[in-house]
């Protein structure tokens, strides 16, 4: 009867410890994981609500570019994601990225809002301006520009020399 209660009594301590050891186990691998999901749908909830079209392009064949683009969707975007984007330029067997320089340097673009708010504002239109390309002479070459947010929020335009 003694060996029975200490029996029992040892295989409770031992479920008790295995219960323990599994909690500790797996509890932080379901709460980090909760986090993750909650990340990934906040991030793809930014996709869907952040859009906008290219509206307008203009080049005279040199190494000036123009591309007029409106904030269509439901988030206004920090003008230090416009800042933080990446343009796609290329025409020929050219192709290229461009970073951001308001001082207009050679292979860069800059921007012009009209808003001093310090966001581009939904129903806003934003030009992008590349003096020079950086990569010679668009000719009549067909021109292919991409502009991508930082959330990877993209989009294209093919164009040719305006007039």
């Amino acid at each position: 009867m003694a060996s029975e209660a200490i029996s029992s009594s040892i295989m409770i301590i031992g479920a008790v410890l295995g219960a323990a050891v599994l909690i500790t186990a797996i509890l932080p691998a379901i709460f980090s994981a909760g986090d993750t999901f909650g990340t990934v749908s906040s991030s793809a909830e930014q996709k869907l609500r952040t859009d906008f079209r290219i509206v307008n392009t203009y080049t005279s064949g040199g190494t000036t570019v123009h591309v007029w683009l409106k904030n269509v969707g439901n988030n206004r975007i920090s003008i230090y994601d416009i800042q933080s984007s990446d343009v796609f330029i290329g025409y020929g067997s050219k192709y290229g990225r461009l970073g951001y320089n308001d001082n207009e340097a050679a292979g860069t673009f800059k921007y012009i809002l009209d808003s001093d708010d310090g966001y581009w504002d939904i129903g806003e239109t934003v030009e992008i301006f590349i003096k020079n390309t950086n990569m010679g002479e668009i000719g009549e070459n067909t021109v292919t520009f991409t502009f991508t947010l930082p959330n990877s929020v993209r989009r294209s335009v093919t164009f040719s020399k305006t007039g």
